[in-house]
């Protein structure tokens, strides 16, 4: 790299860091949190339907595989799979596909 453009490079992060508003680009919208949408509802309701559908699903995928394997009991594999597929449905929420 040329010594011009480590300068051009570092005013660059400067102004980022200085929260200077007058950059060149002015196409970029700002971003929007994802809890709420562009008409104003809130996601949640998404997330907990979805976080809902996969503990039943995983649950029960938790419970057939149980049955088949030695020294494990079915109810406490399915309990175990819903409570985790819930949590983890409750954290990261529906994947694009399941709200589009």
């Amino acid at each position: 790299m040329a010594d011009d453009d480590i300068e051009r490079l570092l005013r660059e992060v400067n102004t980022v860091n200085s929260g200077d508003t007058s950059r060149g680009s002015s196409d970029v919208k700002p971003a929007q949190s994802g809890a709420v949408d562009s008409s104003g509802r809130s996601s949640t309701g998404g997330r907990v339907a979805f976080a809902i559908g996969a503990s039943l699903v995983f649950g029960a995928a938790g419970w057939f595989f149980g049955l088949l394997m030695p020294f494990v009991g079915s109810f406490s594999c399915g309990v175990g799979a819903a409570l985790g597929s819930l949590v983890t449905g409750l954290v990261a929420g529906p994947p694009r596909w399941f709200s589009s």
